[in-house]
């Protein structure tokens, strides 16, 4: 009697026929190559002397930045590995603020570092566990022997630089110590120091066209992009009582359907007396509570407005909720959606609102708050591909300075840490017997990978990159001077970063090792990629929901 097959031997299909599968090394070395991709593209915007990258999207618009959050957010990439470094930085700009270029290049030079060690047949699971030990040691060294606590109170010259060293690749040499000064100065007036948080959500950005960079300027309280809505209301408020509504201060608009039947001319004057009572009326309630200001996100009728002029009102009309928000919290107003339920407790205070002109338009200053913590930037420049990329400079100014107010905690910049840590976990890995030969070896490619972001520097401002590597190397060899030498790409040197001012947040830098680290890691423990095929659309019919662009994912 013949016996029974395997089970082994008999063919089981448990994905569609049109599923793609990859497995084995052949998936990891292609996520290693699509996440190099992306690491590649903004690998050349670090430092100061980087270079932009202009990007293009399907409507024709135009973005010229060397920003790696805007150039990441902005690419539409497709493979999914490539998908998983682009959340990485992402992640790291919502942590930090700052640093996601660096998280960029750092993952990709360890993926191709791990692509060499792979080709020596080290398995990836050995890789990654002796990636997590470096992780480990680097956040351990970094903060015990490379971190220098500040006073914020006395190190405002540190502070100012640590602000400057974030703008060093975004912003003209002349301009960067200007700005970086505006930003400390407006994260000082937004930091609460009982909470010790700084809220960015009371710092206003505002571009206005025309002039130059230099023009910018600080408002201590909001700066609202609206012109007062009548020219016989007053340009200027002081002591000011502040309404805020969300109400059309108008009669309401008749659907586009319904139909007004009136017999006579005499019905058309009584609906309209009803009208005027109806918005007088209103009005009336700002007026018996001595109203001074009101800011409305909605409509104001010219009735209204004429009513309101004659009462010393000064109203602007169309206010963005952003800003409607952030007038509520300086000024301790409430949003009030019907003017009925207006009281006193929703009333704000502000010592001073007035109708400047700034360019060709005229704007809305309210200082004095009654939260003196409100701060708004005014970033004037000669376009928009100018204030733009000012705007984004500055965002990441503050977004460090926050870092280093609430952290109180500095690290050296420019390559200097990423040099020192190279020294220390390669004496840690000579030293330490628990570790075995292979994991030696990861960990020491591990800290090849660390020196890309200081070579990367060098690169971008064409120096010799096997010379300066060398120098830096060298120049963070004696333990007693470890992590006070960085390079300098704006001079082309060696520096000593105290001396010079090349300073970054403890934050940014710790997390940059550690998102980089974990991105690197979770693509290389993927060994195994399914993925459906598209679905495509039979001619001449189309399934439910296909017309609306529904269908299957993939690659």
């Amino acid at each position: 009697m013949a016996s029974m097959p395997g089970t082994s031997q008999i063919p089981v299909l448990i994905l569609k026929e049109d599923t793609r599968r990859e497995r084995g090394k052949r998936a990891i070395y292609g996520n290693i190559s699509a996440a190099r991709a992306v690491s590649e593209i903004v690998r050349s915007t670090l430092g100061p002397r980087g270079m932009n990258k202009m990007l293009v999207d399907s409507l024709g618009d135009i973005i010229i930045t060397n920003d790696g959050a805007t150039i990441l957010d902005e690419l539409d990439v497709a493979h999914p590995a490539a998908k998983l470094m682009v959340q990485a930085a992402k992640s790291q700009d919502s942590i930090a603020g700052d640093g996601t270029t660096s998280v960029a290049v750092l993952a990709g030079e360890l993926l191709a570092q791990a692509e060499k060690l792979l080709d020596k047949g080290i398995h990836p699971i050995i890789i990654v566990n002796a990636y997590k030990k470096a992780m480990d040691k680097a956040r351990e060294f970094l903060e015990k022997y490379l971190t220098k606590e500040i006073d914020i109170e006395r190190d405002e010259d540190l502070l100012v630089k640590v602000a400057v060293s974030s703008l060093n690749s975004k912003l003209p040499h002349d301009v960067r110590e200007y700005f970086a000064k505006l930003a400390y100065k407006a994260a000082k007036l937004g930091y609460d120091t009982e909470r010790n948080y700084l809220d960015p959500d009371l710092i206003s950005l505002i571009q206005k066209e025309g002039k130059t960079l230099m023009d910018s300027k600080l408002v201590e309280g909001v700066v609202i992009d609206k012109k007062i809505v009548h020219e016989e209301m007053p340009k200027i408020k002081r002591n000011a009582r502040i309404a805020l509504i969300d109400q059309n201060i108008e009669m309401e608009k008749a659907d586009v359907t319904s139909n007004v039947t009136l017999r006579d001319l005499s019905a058309l004057e009584t609906l309209k007396q009803k009208e005027k009572e109806e918005i007088e009326k209103m009005v009336k309630r700002l007026i018996d509570l001595k109203v001074d200001v009101v800011f409305c996100q909605r409509g104001i009728s010219d009735l209204a407005q004429d009513i309101m002029a004659k009462n010393g009102i000064m109203a602007a009309r169309r206010v963005r909720r952003a800003d409607m928000l952030l007038l509520s919290r300086a000024t301790g107003a409430k949003i009030v959606s019907s003017l009925e339920d207006l009281s006193e407790d929703d009333l704000g205070y502000a010592g001073l609102v007035e109708e400047r002109k700034v360019g060709e338009d005229r704007m809305i200053f309210v200082s004095e708050c009654k939260n003196p913590r409100a701060a708004t930037i005014l970033i004037r420049g000669a376009s928009k591909h100018i204030t733009d990329e000012a705007e984004r400079a500055i965002k990441d100014a503050l977004n460090v300075l926050k870092d280093v107010f609430e952290d109180k905690r500095i690290v050296p910049g420019a390559g200097a840490v990423e040099a020192a840590l190279y020294h220390y976990l390669r004496e840690w890995a000579d030293s330490d017997p628990s570790l075995t030969g292979k994991e030696k070896l990861v960990i020491k490619a591990y800290t090849d990978a660390l020196m890309a972001i200081p070579k990367a520097l060098i690169e971008n401002m064409g120096g010799d990159v096997i010379e300066l590597e060398a120098e830096l190397r060298k120049a963070n060899l004696d333990k007693e001077r470890r992590g006070h030498f960085g390079f300098d790409a704006s001079v082309g040197e060696v520096v000593n970063v105290y001396e010079v001012g090349l300073l970054d947040p403890l934050r940014v830098k710790k997390y940059v090792i550690t998102t980089a680290t974990e991105a690197a890691i979770t693509i290389l423990r993927i060994d195994d990629i399914i993925a459906s095929k598209p679905k495509r659309e039979e001619k001449g019919k189309k399934g439910p929901g296909e017309e609306f662009g529904e269908g299957g994912g993939g690659f």
